[in-house]
């Protein structure tokens, strides 16, 4: 779909003497097997490893793993449909 966004890293930060800082990035990459329908303005997170024919509904964050043959969606993602 349309302005999916696929993360494999977000921003290390620590707190020093009051003040926030930046330190760097913290990475893992996303999977995504085959046979998989991303709807619109789907977040997919570091991490995150998407079996194959998987449908992941339009407007999705997905957080976490998500098996094979699924329908997942919401935010966070979950499973809401096994497919046969």
């Amino acid at each position: 779909g349309a302005y999916v966004s696929l993360y494999d890293h977000d921003h290390a930060y620590q707190m020093n003497k009051g003040v926030l800082e930046f330190s760097g990035y913290n990475t893992s990459p996303v999977q995504i097997g085959s046979n998989v329908w991303i709807g619109e303005k789907v977040t997919v997170l570091k991490g995150v490893h998407i079996g194959d024919n998987v449908i992941i509904g339009a407007g999705s964050v997905v957080t976490g793993n998500i098996p094979s043959n699924v329908m997942a969606a919401g935010n966070p993602c979950k499973i809401i449909k096994n497919l046969e």
